[in-house]
């Protein structure tokens, strides 16, 4: 099978390329390179694929509007920064 890019794989999942990049530079995602261009294996893809919907599996009914499990430890908080105002020149 013909391996995929990170332009293929983004369409696919539906999320930006730098996402797919910081997968395969995280460890989570097999790749290998060719110059500095990402490829990663179909079978690489299945599989990670495979995983993801064995983890929602059926817990509809536990996941929050964010999409994560109540309960879980992974919770981002994001608070609002002040507006900055422009610096005066001297």
């Amino acid at each position: 099978m013909i391996p995929y890019t990170a332009a293929t794989l983004s369409l696919r999942w539906g999320v930006s390329q730098t996402t797919v990049r910081n997968m395969c530079d995280d460890g989570r995602l097999p790749h290998f390179r060719i110059g500095k261009l990402y490829r990663i294996p179909a079978a690489a893809v299945e599989e990670y694929e495979e995983c993801q919907a064995s983890l929602s599996g059926d817990s509809a009914a536990d996941t929050a509007s964010h999409g994560m499990k109540a309960g879980s430890e992974d919770v981002i908080s994001l608070r609002h920064a002040p507006e900055r105002k422009p610096s005066q020149k001297r």
